[in-house]
């Protein structure tokens, strides 16, 4: 099952620089489902120095980009492994992998961690 949609809004790194290069585009391609992995609807993402780094070009990575590395959010879809696990969409989650600037992120069922209903996401987030 996914409720994951072709496109999402994602802050975009296409080139390294200041924070000018840091562009939302409202069309960039949704993270499609993989084994053992589950799409993150996110509702937080959390800012690091790091961040900064890979955007600078101080850390390189591959162009383009969605830049973050911590986020929050709901379950969206799940691999027939995340389902196996127990995860289900719906579940509260926070993780951290890169890309997080965005609508959605692919994560690794390993990387996921249950956020309590007592627990706000942007708390688990941070």
């Amino acid at each position: 099952f996914s409720a994951v949609p072709d496109t999402m809004k994602a802050a975009v790194i296409r080139e390294t620089g200041d924070a000018s290069v840091l562009k939302v585009e409202p069309d960039f391609p949704s993270p499609k489902l993989e084994a053992n992995k589950v799409i993150v609807k996110n509702e937080f993402a959390g800012i690091n120095f790091i961040d900064t780094y890979h955007r600078k070009g101080l850390y390189p990575r591959d162009l383009p980009f969605i830049g973050g590395q911590e986020g929050g959010g709901t379950v969206a879809a799940v691999s027939e492994e995340a389902t196996a696990a127990g995860i289900k969409v719906g579940d509260r989650v926070a993780y951290s992998v890169l890309g997080t600037y965005s609508e959605y992120t692919a994560v690794p069922v390993p990387k996921l961690l249950p956020v309590p209903d007592e627990v706000g996401l942007d708390v688990a987030t941070s």
